[in-house]
């Protein structure tokens, strides 16, 4: 799977203290921390990031629970968890 697209946009992890972290996919990695901050407060989560991993590729995250749970990572948004579909 390719980490990035013609399109200029990236893959991004933010893991988390509590939870799995949060997935985006964006141009750039402040386009996706806001996104991410967006999401954590429409789902009332805290954002608070233990680091961020720049073009992720998602076959290196938890297999038993965020890959099957994934939304579509070829697209802007935030695809864990699943918003962007």
């Amino acid at each position: 799977m390719a980490n990035a697209s013609p399109e200029g946009l990236r893959r991004f992890w933010f893991p988390t203290a509590t939870g799995f972290g949060f997935g985006v996919t964006a141009r750039t990695r402040d386009e996706a921390e806001a996104m991410a901050r967006q999401a954590a407060a429409k789902l009332r989560r805290a954002f608070e990031p233990l680091r961020v991993v720049e073009d992720v590729d998602v076959r290196t995250l938890d297999q038993g629970h965020v890959v099957p749970n994934i939304g579509a990572v070829n697209f802007p948004g935030v695809w864990f968890p699943r918003l962007n579909v």
